[in-house]
């Protein structure tokens, strides 16, 4: 069975307040890429051409790509250059680069409100964005929760709810619905905002395939909310027209019937957007259920010489490396045989791996060099980067944060104490949460009153020094 592909949106986007530009003042049917967009001509347009075609609303953001909003003048010369291939440091595969998702802290309070501003219509949009929720929330360990008391002052303003859902003020919009990405940080850029009126001459159009309806194009913007980018992005897809940038990577190979694929651009789906199979697969991988194992780690995870396949935080951990590292990092830093490490580079460009046995499969890979690739992850690995340019300890760097955490998670309040030199109220609050649940993360741990980058650098220095 051909697998699917998920890709997710890569926090390598600039964002800061854009220029305000008039809005166009004609209706415009969603093409995959919206107004701006190139056009398969077979003639790129200059930025000054892509520039004034763009639809922008009146409080600065940019549409591209038919739902994505772009702020700043900076942020769209970035976005333009990057799809003509000039820009060099948005790679799929930069480990400096982080992945725009939910962090166990946050992805199990997604609040949300929805606007009294859709008068009668209101109940209609609730079914449809709560029913679009429920369906992700089967497959992926996150918990959106409607916080109906905010709805009656859902905007941007309000800061008990992570995103407000509200109504485009626009009727002739040049979307149907847009969203945000998890690193939107700024509370002002973190909302879903439906094109009623687009959405109704959508569904009165008898040109367009499928059963559409608003739960299919909230179905594909929470996909949005949630990091995931367009399908219609890669190269397989031999959409041109629908190209975006490389601020992303690949957790599946590629699906023609995504929910985040856009009919348009050569998908094999219809406007019904509905969740495919390697869609339920993806999203579980990237945002898996740990819940049954203790500080995402397991009581027998090797034998014989072997990971085994049956510990499945670590396995995961392990396919993300594969899946992420550098040749580099894999060559010199894991210690894997050099023809193994630039084959794994070469096969998850295309066909990111997803099980452990397709890991041992590789050449030049097999259980001595997978065990290599655990004793890296939580026994001997370190990072050529170790510190990020604020001086606090590198959260990318795998093995710093595994030693971590099991530091955290196994020293005694005196050692904490004492030993590594932590604050007082710091070790105590350590053991106390760690009783109800280990730390699985660094967010986890940041979160621990008393616990920021001092104590990560003496738990670090107490590790490695």
């Amino acid at each position: 069975m051909q697998k699917s592909l998920i890709v997710l949106f890569l926090s390598l986007l600039a964002v800061s307040c854009a220029e305000e530009t008039d809005a166009p003042t004609e209706s415009v049917q969603p093409t995959g890429g919206g107004k701006g967009d190139q056009v398969d001509s077979g003639l790129a347009p200059t930025y000054e051409e892509f520039r004034a075609g763009l639809y922008c609303e009146e409080g600065g953001a940019c549409i591209v790509q038919g739902d994505v909003p772009i702020w700043g003048e900076e942020a769209l010369q970035e976005y333009y250059y990057s799809r003509r291939g000039l820009v060099q440091g948005l790679t799929v595969m930069n480990t400096s680069a982080v992945d725009a998702i939910w962090d166990r802290t946050e992805r199990f309070d997604l609040r949300y409100c929805i606007s009294d501003d859709f008068g009668e219509r209101k109940a209609e949009v609730v079914q449809a964005f709560n029913a679009a929720v429920e369906e992700w929330e089967e497959i992926a360990d996150v918990d959106l929760v409607y916080a109906t008391e905010h709805d009656a002052r859902c905007s941007t303003r309000n800061a008990q709810v992570v995103f407000n859902v509200r109504p485009g003020d626009d009727p002739f919009a040049s979307y149907i619905a847009r969203a945000f990405f998890p690193n939107y940080k700024e509370r002002e850029k973190r909302e879903v905002i439906i094109a009623m009126d687009e959405h109704d001459r959508m569904a009165e159009s008898d040109t367009i395939e499928g059963d559409y309806t608003l739960q299919g194009v909230l179905r594909h913007e929470i996909g949005h909310v949630l990091g995931f980018r367009h399908e219609h992005i890669r190269d397989e897809a031999n959409a041109y027209f629908c190209r975006e940038g490389d601020d992303y990577r690949p957790i599946t190979t590629y699906d023609a019937t995504s929910v985040m694929h856009y009919p348009q651009c050569n998908g094999k789906g219809d406007w019904a957007l509905t969740l495919s199979d390697i869609d339920r697969r993806g999203a579980s991988f990237f945002y898996p259920d740990f819940n049954d194992y203790t500080a995402a780690r397991c009581d027998e995870e090797t034998r014989d010489g072997d990971v085994l396949d049956t510990c499945e935080p670590v396995v995961h951990q392990m396919l993300e490396l594969a899946n992420t590292a550098t040749f580099e990092e894999l060559d010199i830093w894991v210690g894997l045989d050099i023809r193994a490490a630039q084959i794994i580079v070469d096969t998850r460009r295309t066909t990111p791996f997803n099980t452990l046995q397709q890991l041992k499969d590789v050449p030049y890979i097999g259980p001595v060099s997978v065990m290599k690739m655990y004793d890296y992850l939580y026994k001997t690995g370190r990072c050529p980067v170790e510190f990020d340019d604020n001086g606090v300890v590198n959260a990318q760097c795998r093995p710093v944060v595994n030693r971590i955490l099991e530091l955290a998670n196994t020293a005694t309040q005196d050692q904490l104490d004492f030993e590594v030199g932590l604050d007082s109220r710091a070790a105590a609050n350590i053991v106390v949460i760690r009783e109800n649940r280990p730390f699985a993360s660094f967010a986890e741990l940041w979160d621990v009153s008393y616990v920021k980058a001092t104590a990560f650098e003496r738990m670090y220095f107490h590790l490695f020094e």
